[in-house]
């Protein structure tokens, strides 16, 4: 299977285009990630460090100030115990919201556990302070012990938060890092294939265009061979079959100008040649003393020139049809009394040949816009076209009938039991200058015929065709608007 210039583009392409978009969603996977890590490092490790050691000064502050308090029982000392011991318990709350490890948050319950502990050693020392006198070694190893077990788990705390930011860092760095190699490998494997690509079908698209280029010389230089199979995608190969088919065309103009040349220096030659004979026969006097003969030459010499002007106007007709350059005149008539105007004239042919012409008509047949020279131009060529390629005592029948909607057309039909046409044929015989090629039996003549039928039919909007069987005879088929008021545009 050939892939076509733009299926090949986009798969290269494609495979770029996914290749890249890939690279995009791991780099955007990664930089979230990279994102997240260096947020929680920075927001939350961080914080936790400063909390717990903001709770660390807490701490110290507190066994300040409880001591002082303890000893001097000032009521500022007190004050401020109760002052430090709020900034502790916000810092405590703080540190719930930013502490995420469930270690450090076990951690963190203990603390809160013990700090409550401490208090209560606190209260009840502070109320047997104030009553009685007390054993105070008892109650300063218990704050101790607490005190010390708080501090403890606090730096356990910033142990870890250290410990989780580290990580984060090396971490954040090995992505960072992978990141970056995954691109330049993902840029240099892009660039690899870029080029490949593009190289690939450079060279798939010029080599062909190179071939066509040679072969586009070789053509101006006259000669008209054809392309071989090249290896192209598929829209080149497309481009080269046509080229193939314009090189197959070529040669049929070039055989169809040397057919005209022949073709017509027969048509001309022929009744040049008579003309002159008789010409010359009457210069020099030979059938001066009768006047029978004499009158024969000039009715020669009359008849040829007829069918010299006759040859020629065709050619002319056929050059102004090709140049749009034909006047026709358009008016609603019948085509049945064309048609037995022309059956009236040919039948004298015929009737040498034995041949026999039926008309089958329709019941009704509507009027068409037309022109009538031309129309009647057409049947008078398909006609004598019939009796011209049928065999003596063949036949020939021609048939109207009108078409209803949606065709809303009249369709004449002049079918023959003559030689029939060649499959191979039937698409060129409305080329001007073709011939039906039967071998020894090919009938001359200047092949414009059908080609001005067809440019007639055509400025009436219709259709003309032909259906054949070799040896079993054709039949030829026009359509024709019917019911128009004007001219229709084609």
């Amino acid at each position: 299977m050939k892939f076509s210039i733009f299926q090949r583009l986009t798969f290269g392409y494609l495979i770029i285009m996914i290749m890249v978009f890939f690279l995009g969603v791991f780099c955007i996977y990664n930089i979230n990630k990279l994102n997240k890590l260096t947020t929680s490092a920075a927001y939350i490790d961080s914080k936790t460090i400063i909390l717990m050691e903001k709770l660390l000064d807490n701490m110290v502050s507190l066994t300040s100030f409880e001591k002082k308090y303890i000893i001097s029982k000032d009521s500022d000392f007190y004050n401020q115990f109760i002052e430090i011991n709020k900034y502790f318990e916000k810092n405590i709350k703080d540190s719930e919201k930013t502490v995420g490890d469930s270690v450090q948050k076990k951690l963190l319950h203990e603390i809160q556990i013990q700090y409550s502990d401490y208090l209560s050693v606190f209260n009840k020392e502070k109320k047997n302070n104030m009553d009685k006198a007390y054993d105070t070694e008892i109650y300063k190893k218990k704050k101790y012990l607490i005190v010390k077990s708080i501090n403890i788990n606090l730096k356990k705390i910033i142990k870890l938060a250290r410990k989780s930011r580290n990580n984060k860092i090396v971490l954040s760095k090995q992505i960072s890092s992978s990141v970056t190699n995954i691109m330049l490998f993902t840029a240099i494997l892009v660039f690899i294939f870029s080029f490949i690509i593009s190289f690939y079908n450079t060279k798939s698209i010029n080599k062909p265009i190179q071939i066509l280029k040679n072969k586009t010389k070789d053509i101006a230089n006259g000669e008209f061979g054809t392309i071989g199979s090249i290896p192209a995608p598929s829209e080149i190969s497309e481009l080269a079959n046509h080229f193939n088919i314009m090189c197959l065309r070529l040669q049929e103009l070039d055989e169809m100008k040397t057919d005209f040349v022949s073709y017509v220096s027969h048509e001309l030659r022929t009744p040049l040649t008579a003309i002159k004979e008789a010409s010359s026969m009457l210069l020099d006097g030979i059938y001066t003393k009768e006047p029978e003969k004499h009158e024969n030459l000039l009715s020669i010499v009359k008849e040829e020139c007829d069918r010299l002007i006759k040859s020629v106007n065709r050619i002319l007709d056929l050059s102004c049809m090709e140049a749009h350059m034909t006047k026709y005149f358009f008016r609603k008539a019948s085509v049945f009394p064309i048609i037995q105007k022309c059956i009236l004239k040919l039948a004298p042919i015929a009737r040498k040949k034995n041949i026999e012409i039926e008309l089958i008509p329709a019941n009704l047949l509507p009027e068409i816009n037309m022109d009538e020279d031309r129309i009647y131009q057409v049947i008078e060529n398909l006609i004598a076209n019939a009796i011209k390629f049928t065999s003596k005592k063949g036949s020939i029948t021609i048939k109207v009938k009108y078409l209803d909607l949606p065709d809303n057309c009249l369709k004449v039909s002049i079918s023959d039991t003559g030689c029939g046409i060649p499959k191979n044929q039937l698409t060129r015989i409305f080329d001007k200058f073709t011939r039906i090629e039967m071998g020894e039996k090919t009938i001359l003549g200047t092949g414009l015929g059908l080609s001005i039928s067809k440019h007639i039919v055509n400025a009436h909007c219709g259709k003309i065709w032909a259906d054949s069987t070799q040896y079993k005879g054709s039949e030829f088929n026009f359509t024709l608007p019917a019911i128009l008021l004007k001219a229709k545009k084609c």
